[in-house]
C-alpha cells in the first residue's frame, strides 16, 4: 500500500503553491496556511481509495485531491465573512487579518485555481468538481431559510448540499480519475455522501455535547448564530414552546439544556449511526472486501472516536454503550 504520509504531503504542498502568487506575500502568507490546514478528509478519501486499489498516486490523482482542498479553503473564507466569524482554527479570519474585499477576492482566487486543478484531473472530474461547487453555493443560500419551525427533511437536505455533497464528489472524482467502472463510482460516491452526512450530525452534536479544550474551538455557538441542527429542530417538538422562549429570551444555557435531553441525543446518535453504516455498506457493495476492510473499520472507528474523544466527561451518561458511555 502507498505511504499516504508521504502523498498527502505532496497534495498538501500542492495545495500551498496555487493559493501563492497572489502579488502580495503578505497575503501569500496568509492563504498558504489558510488554504492547506486541517484534517484535509476530504483529499484523504481520494488518497484512501486509491490506496484501496493498489493504485500508484499519478499527477492526475494529487491534482483532484488538491482541487477538493481549495474548494473546501475558499468556501470557508466566504462562509467566515458571511457569518461574521472573527476565527478559524484557532487563527484569526482572513477578512478580519485582510479585510473583507481581499477576502472575498481571496476565495475567489482559490476556487480558480481549484478549478484549474479539477481539470487536470480530467474532464469527468471536472464536472463533479462543479457540480459540487454548484451545491455547496445552493446550500449557503439555503442556511437563511432554515429554522426551528423547518421540518428536518429541510434540514437534512440543507446538510446534503452544504457538506456532504462535497465529500461526495471528493470520492467520485477519485473513482473517475481510476476509471474505476461506473457502478463503482455509484457505491465510492455513495460511501462519500453518507460519509459527509455524518460528518455534519457529529459536527453539529460536538457542539452540544464537546469540550471546547479538547476540540481546539468554542461549543455552543450553533444557536446564538442562529443555526439551527437536528438536535434543535428534534427538541422544538418535544419540549412545547421552552426552547422558542428560551432562544427569544436569549437564555441560550436553556435552551442548550433542552437540546441535551436524553430522548433528543438518542435520535440524533441513531441518525448518525445510520449514516456510518450506510457508507461502510457503500464501501463493502464498491469494492471486493478484502480490500475495502480496513478503510471500513477506519470509518466506524473515526466518528465512534471523534464522539467520545470530543465531548465533556459530564455529558458522556447521555451515550449509549457502544458511543462509549463505559469509558
Amino acid at each position: 500500500m502507498n505511504d499516504l504520509a508521504y502523498v498527502g504531503s505532496q497534495v498538501r504542498s500542492l495545495i500551498v503553491q496555487n493559493a501563492g502568487g497572489t502579488g502580495s506575500e503578505a497575503l501569500d502568507e496568509i492563504l498558504g496556511p489558510v488554504a492547506s490546514a486541517g484534517k484535509m478528509l476530504r483529499s484523504g478519501l481520494i488518497l484512501d481509495i486509491g490506496a484501496t486499489v493498489g493504485a500508484v498516486p499519478s499527477p492526475s490523482l494529487l491534482s483532484a485531491a488538491a482541487a477538493v482542498e481549495l474548494l473546501h479553503a475558499a468556501s470557508l473564507i466566504h462562509d467566515d465573512l458571511i457569518d461574521g466569524s472573527d476565527y478559524r482554527r484557532d487563527a484569526p479570519a482572513v477578512h478580519v487579518t485582510a479585510g473583507e474585499g481581499i477576502s472575498i477576492l481571496s476565495g475567489d482566487l482559490l476556487l480558480a485555481r481549484g478549478m484549474k486543478l479539477a481539470h487536470e484531473a480530467g474532464p469527468a472530474a471536472a464536472s463533479a468538481w462543479q457540480s459540487a461547487f454548484e451545491r455547496l453555493t445552493l446550500g449557503q443560500l439555503a442556511e437563511s431559510r432554515l429554522s426551528l419551525r423547518s421540518a428536518e427533511q429541510d434540514f437534512l437536505s440543507y446538510i446534503s448540499m452544504k457538506t456532504a455533497e462535497l465529500f461526495a464528489a471528493s470520492c467520485e472524482m477519485g473513482a473517475l480519475v481510476l476509471e474505476l467502472s461506473p457502478s463503482t463510482v455509484e457505491q465510492v460516491r455513495s460511501f462519500g455522501w453518507n460519509f459527509g452526512m455524518a460528518f455534519q450530525l457529529l459536527d453539529d452534536l460536538l457542539d452540544l455535547l464537546g469540550d471546547d479544550h479538547v476540540l481546539g474551538k468554542p461549543v455552543e455557538t450553533d444557536l446564538p448564530n442562529g443555526v439551527f441542527g437536528v438536535a434543535a429542530i428534534r427538541a422544538s417538538t418535544t419540549s412545547g414552546a421552552a426552547l422558542e422562549e428560551a432562544l427569544e429570551a436569549g437564555q441560550f444555557s436553556k435552551a442548550y439544556e433542552l437540546l441535551r435531553d436524553p430522548d433528543v441525543v438518542s435520535y440524533c446518535l441513531g441518525l448518525l449511526e445510520g449514516y456510518v453504516d450506510a457508507s461502510a455498506h457503500s464501501l463493502e457493495c464498491a469494492l471486493p472486501l478484502d480490500n475495502a476492510g480496513p478503510l471500513v473499520s477506519w470509518t466506524k472507528k473515526y466518528f465512534k472516536e471523534a464522539l467520545e474523544d470530543g465531548m465533556r466527561a459530564e455529558y458522556r451518561h447521555l451515550l449509549p454503550l457502544q458511543w462509549g458511555r463505559d469509558k
